[in-house]
């Protein structure tokens, strides 16, 4: 996200609309057509995202090292929104050591990892860029699901703003967490993966049928 671009120890929160053993819950109703959307990923010769299954819980891990004070309420409120406009589920199961890398990655299933990073140790996090996220596919062509992913907010922004800009704060981290369960971005300012993200600060249209049709997968 340009411009403006788990956790607590000992417990478990989950957020999503039934618990991991329930029935899987189904993404919102939305407006088609309204807005514009993008993926990062497509299934091979199909216009299908590759995207979580949404029959399994997403585990997320977050590494407090340099995090705001308020990175609590940061990452509940934007897993919340993802959880609500996808209908995946998603449990925040401690904190971790791991720091983020873009250079490496493991197709193994772990948790979801979020961090508040310096440019020393993501230098895609140079000049306007205030966050970084994607995600591990893994599967068969036709049939790639993620099964990890990495949260990578730059420690210097987000250290640069005051109480008043939190909702500014909150909107770099949806954005981020929308290029995690798949999203990307797209050039409709209206949406909030615009990649310059300034004249929204919350989920548009297209970002909601976006997120609607990662929701909608098949187990």
């Amino acid at each position: 996200m340009r411009g403006s671009s788990g956790s607590r120890a000992g417990g478990r929160v989950t957020m999503g609309r039934a618990p991991p053993d329930g029935p899987v819950p189904a993404p919102p109703a939305v407006a088609e057509g309204v807005g514009t959307y993008a993926f990062m990923q497509t299934q091979r010769g199909s216009d299908d995202p590759v995207g979580y299954d949404p029959c399994r819980v997403i585990e997320v891990e977050i590494n407090p090292d340099g995090a705001p004070a308020q990175h609590d309420a940061l990452v509940d409120t934007g897993l919340a929104r993802v959880s609500a406009a996808t209908g995946l589920r998603f449990e925040r199961v401690g904190t971790t050591g791991r720091r983020p890398s873009f250079d490496t990655v493991s197709p193994r299933r772990s948790p979801v990892l979020i961090a508040w990073a310096t440019l020393d140790e993501v230098p895609e996090l140079a000049g306007d860029i205030a966050g970084l996220a994607g995600s591990v596919s893994w599967g068969q062509p036709g049939q790639m699901r993620y099964v990890t992913g990495t949260v990578a907010l730059d420690r210097d922004y987000f250290d640069s703003l005051g109480p008043a800009d939190l909702p500014m704060a909150q909107a770099v981290v949806d954005h981020e967490l929308g290029h995690l369960v798949g999203l990307g971005h797209v050039d409709d300012p209206n949406e909030l993966m615009h990649e310059d993200s300034l004249q929204r600060w919350t989920y548009g249209p297209g970002d909601r049928e976006g997120m609607a049709r990662l929701g909608n997968l098949d187990c």
